[in-house]
């Protein structure tokens, strides 16, 4: 089995007007096989976000470093970005735009090829049970609906790695069941998937392994 994500030593700190800098990551070495759901479980402030923001390129390491499919995230950017679908707690889709135009969107930005875009949009919209609501402004979505097309929205370049930041936070019951439903799928499929939660029952369910994370240290495995 190959190795999807590592984390060697990976530390991050912010400064602070007074006193010692702010160590929100300390040293992580970890590694993520290929074909699995890894859960990223810990309390708010343990270093989660901090975690999947130094694996997506959002911030630098203060130290050690962060690969993925073999490719060094802080000297390749871009390169690995190009492999990595990322939903952030935040969904950030455009309220006025309807779900389909959203992913059109989306696609045109990633250089998705025009040939295949509306193949991979119907495929990702089906996935996440949307397509009835595609032609619908998101801003008339539940929380959960926007979850669910953040998810699609992510998976439009065919990502080798998904990462899902705490992806069922604040949405109802009903909804994180489907999102727990499509997480699954998406591991069958033969992609990896890296999980962030704050919910035990969570990442009984959906986790092949698990690690835990607290005040920035992993403290279990």
């Amino acid at each position: 089995m190959s190795q999807a994500i590592v984390f060697s030593q990976l530390t991050r700190q912010f400064k602070r007007p007074k006193g010692e800098p702010l160590t929100a990551l300390h040293e992580l070495t970890l590694t993520i096989e290929s074909g699995q759901v890894f859960g990223l479980l810990g309390p708010n402030g343990s270093g989660k976000t901090t975690t999947v923001n130094l694996l997506s390129g959002l911030l630098k390491p203060t130290s050690g470093s962060v690969q993925v499919c073999g490719i060094d995230v802080s000297a390749n950017v871009s390169q690995a970005r190009a492999i990595m679908g990322v939903v952030p707690q935040e969904t950030a889709l455009y309220n006025d735009l309807t779900a389909h135009e959203n992913l059109v969107f989306h696609a045109r930005l990633y250089s998705v090829p025009a040939p295949e875009r509306q193949k991979r949009i119907g495929a990702a919209l089906e996935l996440v049970g949307l397509t009835d609501r595609q032609h619908d402004r998101v801003g008339t979505y539940s929380g959960g609906m926007q979850r669910r097309l953040a998810l699609a929205r992510a998976l439009l370049t065919q990502p080798a790695v998904v990462v899902l930041d705490e992806p069922t936070l604040g949405v109802d019951v009903q909804s994180r069941a489907a999102l727990w439903e499509r997480i699954r799928e998406i591991a069958a499929e033969g992609n990896t998937v890296l999980l962030t939660t704050n919910y035990m029952e969570e990442a009984q369910v959906l986790a092949d392994n698990l690690a835990i994370l607290d005040h920035g240290r992993l403290i279990a495995q």
